[in-house]
């Protein structure tokens, strides 16, 4: 015996699957531009890395003997710490 089916029910699933594809197309886009946001936020921090080391790389060549002296202390400070 075939179960007739109503009409309502054809639409609640049809309903029911649009929301399920709109839900799926929505988490990509997040995910997309969590993606996008994070690969931009990488790219600027590795540009402030790069930025700060050129700033030491300059400033030892600059005063090499200041940059010595600096070391050392920082060394004998560390060293007296952890004794």
């Amino acid at each position: 015996m075939a179960t007739a089916r109503s009409p309502h029910t054809n639409s609640s699933r049809e309903k029911l699957q649009q929301a399920y594809n709109l839900a799926g197309e929505a988490a990509t886009d997040a995910a997309e531009s969590l993606k996008q946001r994070a690969k931009s936020s990488v790219e600027t921090q590795r540009q402030r890395a790069a930025d700060v080391m050129e700033r030491a790389e300059s400033s030892v060549r600059e005063r090499p003997i200041l940059a010595v002296g600096c070391a050392f202390v920082v060394g004998w400070a560390i060293a007296k710490l952890f004794k």
